[in-house]
C-alpha cells in the first residue's frame, strides 16, 4: 500500500506493508498525545524504549522513518551476473538431479565457487532444477507420534518403486524396514514389486535374522489389508498378510497417511540422495 508524505519540499510516494501503516497509525495518535508511551508499545508489542526512537524518527521524517533504510537498494552480497550464469550452467551440466546443499559442495570442491547453499538453492529453483516443499497448512495439525522405548518394538515398514539402478535396469521395488524406536534400517531388498510372495520372502528373512518384532506400521496396500468395499461387505475377511501376522502374535498397525509412517519416507528420500552421491564420486571431466 501507498502512502504521500510531505516531510520535503517535494511530494513522495512511499510504499508500506499493512503492518508499518497500522504501526505509523499508532505513532500518529501517540504524537497527537492520544495514547501514551506504555500504550503504544502495548499496542505495537515493543518496549516503551523502541518507541520513544520510532516516535522521534516520526515526528522528524513522517512514515518514511518507518521505511528500513536499505529497502529498494540492491544487496551488496548480490551475485555478479557472470558469476550467477557459470553457476547455472554449471548445474544444468552436471548437477541437475542434486539437493541444493550437496551441489554447493560440489561447486567448491570440483569448481571452486564457495556460496552458501541458500544462494544456490535460489539458482536452482530459478533455474527450475529444484522444486521447494510446500508450505504445510496452518489449519491442518498433526500430533507427533513418539518413538516407541526400545528396539524391535516396532518396525515401519514400505516399498518404493524407482529407477534405483538407473538406465542398468527397468524400475524395481526396494522393500525397507526400519526400526522406530532407534531409526536403523533392519532390512532391505530389491524385488521386481510389492505382492504377497516378495513380502512374505522378506518378512521371513527378517524373522530368521532379528526375531519376531511387536507390531509392523505400513500402509493400506492391498497386500496388507482388504480395500474398504470388501471389508463393508464382510467385516472378517482377512490378507493373507493379516492371518500370518496374527498366528505369529504380530500386530499390524495401518497408517491412515505417507505422512504417518514418515521415517520409512524420509529413508527412501535419502537413500535416492545418496545414489546421486554414489554416481558423481569424485569430479566431473570439465
Amino acid at each position: 500500500m501507498s502512502l504521500a508524505s510531505n516531510t520535503t519540499s517535494s511530494m513522495t510516494l512511499i510504499t508500506m506493508s499493512q503492518k508499518e501503516l497500522t504501526r505509523y497509525d499508532i505513532l500518529r495518535r501517540l504524537l497527537r498525545k492520544e495514547c501514551t508511551n506504555a500504550d503504544a508499545a502495548e499496542l505495537l508489542g515493543l518496549s516503551v524504549r523502541q518507541v520513544k526512537r520510532l516516535k522521534k524518527r516520526v515526528r522528524q521524517l513522517g512514515a518514511s522513518g518507518l521505511i528500513h533504510g536499505s529497502r529498494g537498494r540492491v544487496s551488496n552480497h548480490r551475485l555478479a551476473p557472470t558469476e550467477r550464469d557459470t553457476i547455472a550452467e554449471l548445474l544444468k551440466k552436471h548437477y541437475p538431479d542434486f539437493k541444493p546443499t550437496f551441489a554447493s559442495e560440489k561447486l567448491r570442491e570440483c569448481h571452486h565457487i564457495d556460496h552458501d547453499p541458500k544462494t544456490i538453492r535460489s539458482i536452482m529453483i530459478q533455474e527450475h532444477l529444484w522444486t521447494p516443499k510446500k508450505a504445510r497448512n496452518g489449519s491442518e495439525h498433526r500430533s507427533w507420534r513418539q518413538r516407541r522405548s526400545s528396539f524391535g518394538e516396532m518396525q515401519q515398514f514400505d516399498g518404493s518403486y524407482e529407477y534405483w539402478f538407473e538406465d542398468r535396469a527397468p524400475t524395481r521395488c526396494l522393500l525397507a524396514a526400519i526400526d522406530d524406536a532407534t531409526g536403523r534400517i533392519t532390512k532391505a531388498q530389491f524385488d521386481l514389486h510389492e505382492g504377497v510372495e516378495p513380502v512374505f520372502t522378506f518378512w521371513k528373512q527378517y524373522l530368521k535374522t532379528h526375531g519376531k518384532p511387536l507390531s509392523i506400521y505400513l500402509d493400506k496396500f492391498s497386500t496388507y489389508k482388504m480395500s474398504q468395499r470388501w471389508m463393508e461387505q464382510n467385516h472378517e475377511l482377512k490378507t493373507q498378510f493379516q492371518r500370518a501376522c496374527e498366528q505369529l502374535g504380530i500386530e499390524p498397525i495401518f497408517a491412515h497417511s505417507p505422512q504417518a509412517k514418515g521415517r520409512v519416507e524420509r529413508l527412501f528420500e535419502t537413500l535416492q540422495d545418496r545414489l546421486i552421491r554414489l554416481r558423481r564420486a569424485g569430479c566431473p571431466p570439465t
